[in-house]
């Protein structure tokens, strides 16, 4: 699974900028190159005169990137022998996690200027740094200011782009934060559990009818139908054996979630791991909904709530922290950022990420709520197409949101309220295109990541009818007061939660614990045609109508960057089961007889047992031969050796694949095609000779070439015995451009007119009624006088 990032202006970790800077230190003198860089202050933050003592992150370069590449491409390739073979924290570090020789390189670096170090993480991705603003802007080489926020907090901010010396900088990926003051803590608090059950119907909720109901939205059963819920509900199905880390930067109310369980008959499993100190501030409208959500959708599924502080370190924090726990099989998250903030989460997130996939976690992330243009306000004034982070990261499922009119008929559209109330959803500057992201509607005009990869229900006007009354400092969206009790509530926040549910529900039915990154099978079980309801009407463009406004994305036929893939149906969940050979259906067509020099074409059909494509999967093909000659696939054959040629060959998006295997030698060629290590064809083909009649001629001996009066004489030799048959012979002395025939009962031609004493090449050939046979050249030769 091989990533790679695009160059952007804010994006500096990976290609160290070299830069000359005015010396706050004896270490600025040295070269350096920029590792962060800088916005300028926000309306309403303003700087203070005073130092503060502050805490961030350093993530430090892996020791085998290349290596943990290939290593992701083989757990997520069905074909591979290492496939879903997961891996842990620890094997993670000692593996590709950065080396004790980096550690101590930057942390050295680090000390020297009086900042404290902490031992790097479990998965040695990070380590957290704490100092004064003084000691930081010392060791970065560049003015470090306290400023105070609109809500009174104070944070460190780099005030121009920080830098370190060469040598530290190799070392370095990304410098995450300077505004958390809280230490970090691993208090844990749990509520106990007696049981777990299917949810029941609610009467605080509403009717569930087949379009929104009074409260504005859609209640748990109606959600259920809609994506199939119910079906697996009714075969056991909950979840049961998953456990979903529900990432949350602001405060769950206990007391609204207790009611909402209740109303539904609900007990789940919920455990809090507070990272940071915990998140802090009012109780909040976001982290609530989250938790009803998930808890109702899956409710076999044990809930870990990890909480932390939405400071700018501490979103990473909780990432990390969830990573290097590794109890949570499934990470959903209803927050984001622009991806191309400057504050070096992105790239952090990404190493962060890389460990969840080796491990077997799968994240899925809300699109954003901003539409087609995620960074206005932040990087731009005016609309520009940027896309959510971390749906825009390869290693994250982008979830977006749509207006859920009826659910039958399903009548939907891509949701757009306006500005700041639409589904997220384009192209990454920062990410390229991954290679399984291929769908009828991407083209190659397509280079980055393509964001969402599905949508589900999101419209607030047709949304989750949740229950919340604190007082909310998130960032969803109401159809009314979001402290009113039970009303509906939308966004793309809604649809993180219940494709996470959705996730948790297939695991089990799926018989798996994990089921890691699921990217790679939404792809490839779009071309069964059952996956996916295909969104073509609406679009994310927001801020239609104002100025400089770009007017992107529209819905249409196939993969679009308003829905993505579309909408799951009630068998998607069903799908996202990892396909092994066992559960591999193969047919294929070979003609039994063939003929020595031309192709016999093999096609190969490879699908799951439930019909999904097995698309770019990887089979491996052998043909031996009986008779000698080692056989061609895909490549020419030789009559040198006896040998097996094996060659690995991948499927299409549509799961077939076309194999040539050739012969020169007359006989048999046993044919054999594995799959993950199994045998899945085994056939064989009869290769024959052409009858002669068939045949071209073959090549013609010159048994003599000597001058003659005014020209030269050719004599050929007669054909040998057994040879294909010739119906005459040709001579040219002009490189082909012009031929002169003779008898095959004379064998001799004397051509004439020709330059005397000028020199001649000649080339010869038979000819029959197959056609040319190959030439023969001769001479040089002087023509007589």
């Amino acid at each position: 699974m091989a990533l790679s990032r695009r160059g952007v202006a804010t994006t500096l970790i990976g290609s160290l900028l070299l830069v000359s800077l005015t010396p706050l230190s004896a270490s600025a003198a040295l070269p350096r190159a920029v590792v962060a860089n800088s916005l300028p202050l926000p309306t309403g933050v303003h700087v203070v005169t005073q130092s503060l003592r502050t805490t961030f992150d350093v993530t430090l370069a892996g020791r085998d990137p290349s290596g943990l590449s290939a290593f992701l491409t083989s757990l997520y390739q069905p074909s591979s022998p290492n496939f879903h073979h997961f891996i842990t924290p620890s094997q993670f570090a000692h593996r590709f996690g950065a080396s004790a020789a980096t550690v101590n390189h930057v942390s050295q670096y680090l000390r020297h200027f009086g900042l404290v170090v902490s031992a790097p993480d479990t998965g040695h991705i990070l380590v957290h740094v704490t100092g004064t603003t003084s000691q930081i802007s010392s060791a970065f080489a560049t003015q470090v200011d306290t400023v105070r926020r609109a809500n009174g907090t104070l944070t460190a901010h780099f005030r121009a782009a920080a830098s370190l010396p060469v040598a530290v900088a190799h070392d370095v990926t990304a410098v995450v934060g300077l505004s958390s003051v809280v230490q970090p803590s691993a208090t844990v608090s749990s509520r106990s559990v007696n049981h777990v059950t299917t949810p029941t119907s609610c009467p605080s909720a509403g009717t569930v009818s087949n379009s929104p109901n009074s409260l504005g939205g859609y209640p748990v059963a109606a959600q259920a139908q809609l994506y199939g819920l119910n079906t697996a509900w009714a075969k056991g199905i909950n979840g049961a054996g998953q456990t979903i880390a529900v990432y949350e930067l602001g405060l769950v109310d206990t007391a609204d979630t207790n009611v909402f369980f209740s109303c539904y008959h609900l007990s789940p499993s919920i455990t809090t791991v507070n990272v940071d100190g915990g998140a802090t501030g009012a109780l909040n409208d976001e982290a609530t909904m989250d938790v009803e959500e998930v808890a109702a959708l899956a409710p076999g599924a044990a809930l870990q709530v990890y909480s932390g502080p939405n400071t700018s370190s501490g979103p990473v924090d909780i990432y990390s922290r969830i990573a290097n726990d590794n109890t949570a099989s499934i990470v959903t998250t209803s927050w984001g950022d622009c991806e191309l903030d400057p504050a070096g989460a992105t790239t952090a997130e990404n190493q962060i990420f890389q460990q969840m996939a080796a491990q077997g976690q799968t994240v899925i992330a809300a699109a954003g709520d901003a539409g087609s243009s995620d960074c206005v306000g932040i990087t731009s004034k005016n609309p520009v197409p940027t896309v959510d982070d971390p749906a825009s990261q390869p290693l994250v499922t982008g979830v977006g949101a749509l207006t859920v009119n009826t659910i039958s008929p399903l009548n939907e559209k891509v949701w757009n309220s306006g500005p700041n109330s639409a589904s997220g959803g384009g192209q990454s500057v920062v990410w390229s295109r991954p290679s399984w992201q291929v769908a009828p509607g991407i083209t190659s005009a397509y280079t980055g990541r393509l964001v969402p990869d599905l949508s589900v229900m999101g419209d607030p006007a047709s949304g989750f009818i949740q229950y919340f009354t604190g007082n909310s400092t998130g960032t969803v969206t109401c159809t009314s007061s979001c402290s009113a009790g039970w009303g509906s509530i939308g966004g793309t926040s809604i649809g993180a939660p219940l494709v996470s549910a959705l996730v948790a529900t297939a695991a089990q039915a799926c018989s798996t614990s994990r089921l890691g990154l699921i990217n790679p099978t939404l792809y490839s079980i779009n071309s069964s045609g059952t996956a996916y309801n295909d969104v073509t009407v609406g679009s994310n463009d927001a801020y239609a109508g104002r100025s400089g406004d770009p007017g992107v994305y529209s819905a249409g036929p196939g993969f679009d960057l308003a829905s993505g893939l579309g909408s799951p149906t009630p068998n998607f969940l069903f799908q996202l089961c990892p396909t092994t050979p066992s559960q591999t259906r193969a047919q294929s067509y070979v003609a039994p007889t063939s003929t020595v020099g031309k192709y016999a074409v093999l096609s190969l059909s490879l699908h799951s047992t439930a019909g999904t494509a097995l698309a770019n999967s990887q089979v491996v093909v052998s043909a031996v031969s009986s008779a000698g000659g080692t056989p061609g696939i895909d490549g020419p054959a030789t009559t040198k050796s006896t040998a097996t040629t094996t060659v690995n060959v991948s499927t299409d998006p549509q799961g077939y694949a076309r194999i040539d295997i050739a012969s020169l030698v007359p006989g048999k060629v046993a044919i054999t095609i594995s799959y993950n290590g199994a045998t899945i064809v085994s056939t064989e083909v009869t290769f024959k000779e052409q009858p002669l009649s068939s045949q071209l001629p073959t090549r013609v001996h010159v048994s003599s070439l000597r001058p003659a009066p005014g020209g030269l004489t050719v004599v050929v030799a007669a054909p040998t015995p057994g040879s294909p048959p010739v119906s005459r012979f040709q001579v040219s002395v002009n490189n082909g451009r012009s031929w002169t025939s003779f008898s095959t009962a004379s064998r001799r031609v004397t051509l004439r007119s020709l330059h005397s004493g000028s020199s001649y090449s000649v080339v010869v050939r038979a000819v029959n009624g197959n056609g040319n046979g190959p030439w023969t050249r001769v001479g040089p030769v002087v023509a007589g006088r």
